[in-house]
């Protein structure tokens, strides 16, 4: 919680050093002249896309979790354990604390910690393919586009597409016999023996206990196609929600809609790129890779304003609504009773 509450800070500061730079440079001026000319039913439908792809990021884990356990045990929860994700994500580098957020937010709700681990981990894998994937699409319809208007396009794209897919291969060997997991867990289980012994015997009852309920939530959300379906489909929908606040911000800005799908698809790489960024929430790399990527489409005006406008739409909304419901988490009693498990027949 501590290192969560230092990340938070930072992100504050930086983001208040972006604000005075953005009101003390040359542009100050042509700042405050787009945010009074904005046209805010255009802003609200850039946020109301924000909120839709909070609404299918929450569906994601209904489709994966009711594939799991089946839809008469579902303890419900989805929206909260997401945007409690989300909030992690947005305060640790590298979006470290989503899944760990994820895992303990389903688990308060009263499922089993290796079923709400395989949960976060096909959530993520899912996740993980349909970037990667509409960020390649993306490109092959757009290449010549993006070659011609993006300086050094390919030495940005090419190495984030090499490791978006070594850890795609990295998910597969997790997912496929658990043998990476169990390695992954033996080496758990030394750390623990090595600097807490005394609690050795209770935490490898424990981590036993919660491999074993990986792999059978996992095995069996293999056997159901048509839930694996609708998780790439919602993932789908939930990431073209979010290309989609640039092209309004462009409406809302410059009144205009030209180029609305070479927006998209450098959305789409900008999102793709900044992921690798070792920051909390990628701070820094996010306004340089928009500066690069999405800011040359709003032709009157500067990038400062646009940037900040973007990132408060997609980035800052979900700190205050993220962390209500990380705190609401936090707080809650937590289910009673055995924990629900992955069962084979829905």
């Amino acid at each position: 919680m501590k290192k969560l509450l230092l990340n938070l800070l930072i992100v504050l500061v930086v983001s208040g050093i972006l604000i005075a730079v953005m009101f003390t440079n040359q542009s100050a001026d042509e700042t405050v002249r787009i945010l009074k000319s904005l046209d805010y039913v255009y802003i609200s439908i850039a946020f109301a896309c924000v909120v839709i792809n909070w609404v299918f990021g929450a569906l994601i884990i209904k489709a994966i979790k009711k594939g799991m356990i089946g839809k008469q045990r579902d303890p419900g929860g989805n929206f909260t354990a997401f945007m409690a994700s989300e909030f992690a994500a947005a305060v640790t580098p590298l979006a470290s604390g989503s899944q760990p957020a994820l895992v303990y937010t389903l688990s308060k709700k009263g499922l089993d910690t290796g079923v709400a681990t395989s949960i976060a981990v096909i959530r993520s894998f899912i996740y993980l393919v349909t970037e990667l994937a509409l960020a390649i699409i993306g490109f092959l319809f757009m290449r010549k586009y993006l070659v011609q208007h993006i300086p050094h396009f390919y030495a940005i794209f090419i190495p984030t597409i090499v490791i978006c897919l070594l850890i795609v291969i990295l998910f597969l060997a997790f997912l496929e016999k658990g043998k990476l997991a169990n390695k992954i867990v033996g080496l758990f289980l030394l750390l623990v023996k090595r600097f807490f012994p005394k609690r050795y015997d209770k935490i490898e009852k424990a981590a036993a206990e919660s491999l074993i309920s990986f792999k059978e939530g996992v095995s069996v959300f293999k056997t159901k196609p048509w839930f694996w379906f609708f998780a790439f489909l919602f993932q789908t929908t939930e990431f073209l929600f979010l290309y989609l606040v640039p092209v309004f911000m462009l409406r809302a800005i410059e009144g205009t809609f030209d180029n609305a799908l070479p927006l998209m698809v450098c959305t789409c790489i900008c999102m793709i790129v900044m992921a690798y960024v070792p920051t909390p929430g990628t701070i820094g790399g996010a306004e340089a890779f928009a500066r690069l990527l999405i800011t040359p489409f709003f032709v009157s005006s500067p990038a400062l304003p646009v940037i900040f406008i973007w990132r408060v739409l997609t980035y800052y909304a979900k700190i205050p609504f993220g962390g209500i419901c990380f705190m609401v988490a936090l707080r809650g009693k937590g289910a009673k009773g055995k924990k629900i498990k992955a069962r084979r027949t829905v």
